[in-house]
């Protein structure tokens, strides 16, 4: 399995690296080809989301379909500032305030039945169209953000390995300790610290109080975003999303904090570039 993990990412990490860097910006020719690329993981994540929501009949079959149609139609706010920062904002009010509530009701998805379309749509847009918008701030910025969710996840596992004795959350992900969140958001500040702050429109300008308050907001997000993926999945009796990715299950269980942390980071920096 180990094995495998490390030939999965030798071959992915590469592909999203020279899609990040190398894919045209925003404004200019051939800008398409990165909403494409994130047109791409959208659909496959809205894959694995109809089989993970339990929809059921025509919806079901070409709910990626639509999804890829609805991501390309809002990919134009990226063309009116305003209104993306309110979707945007719309998302972390979501990651900030529902999401707690639903893992403390722990309420099921199957319950909804073909809903989960909104649902759905609801967690996975927002994330895309950040990867849309982050990456006008420059690639290096977009990868600053990306890396927040690598940095908490490996401090949280080698934090929890060494420490952990306080599940954070038993019946949702056993694994989890309060030990390993303290440590994946003092690895995540130890990060923002260093960061340079020039990466991001008038970062510079932010102290560094602010800087690591954010860092904070962003690393909460990120637990509560694999969190609910893995009361998803403990629902229905998944262990991974799928096995698109061998060695790593699907892509939901890849971007499960993403899907949090990008929404908010993007919401943050609307916020900066409009006020």
């Amino acid at each position: 399995m180990l094995k495998m993990r490390i030939i999965t990412a030798l071959l992915l990490l590469p592909v999203v690296l020279a899609a990040i860097f190398y894919l045209p910006q925003m404004g200019s020719s051939g800008a398409l080809a990165w909403i494409a690329f994130c047109g791409l993981i959208m659909v496959a994540a809205s894959w694995e989301w109809q089989r993970l929501s339990g929809m059921q009949g025509v919806i079901a079959k070409i709910y990626p379909l639509l999804t890829a149609v609805v991501f390309t139609l809002l990919s134009q706010l990226i063309y009116a500032p305003s209104a993306l920062l309110g979707l945007m904002l719309g998302a972390s009010v979501f990651w900030l305030i529902v999401t707690p509530c639903w893992l403390s009701k722990k309420w099921k998805l199957a319950n909804a039945a073909n809903l989960n379309v909104l649902l759905g749509w609801a967690l996975l847009l927002p994330a895309g169209l950040a990867l849309v918008v982050l990456r006008t701030a420059g690639p290096w910025a977009l990868l600053a953000v990306l890396a927040i969710a690598w940095v908490a996840d490996s401090a949280a596992y080698f934090f929890g390995k060494a420490f952990g004795k306080h599940k954070l959350a038993p019946l949702i992900s056993p694994g989890k300790s309060w030990e390993g969140a303290a440590g994946g958001l003092l690895g995540v500040l130890v990060y923002a610290f260093f960061l340079p702050k020039n990466l991001f429109f008038h970062g510079e300008l932010l102290s560094l109080g602010v800087w690591l308050a954010i860092a904070a907001v962003l690393t909460a997000v990120s637990v509560m975003g694999d969190l609910l993926e893995s009361l998803f999945k403990r629902q229905i009796g998944m262990k991974d999303s799928s096995r698109l990715l061998p060695g790593h299950g699907g892509v939901l269980d890849r971007v499960d904090s993403l899907l949090a942390i990008l929404p908010v980071a993007a919401a943050i920096y609307l916020s900066s570039l409009l006020f």
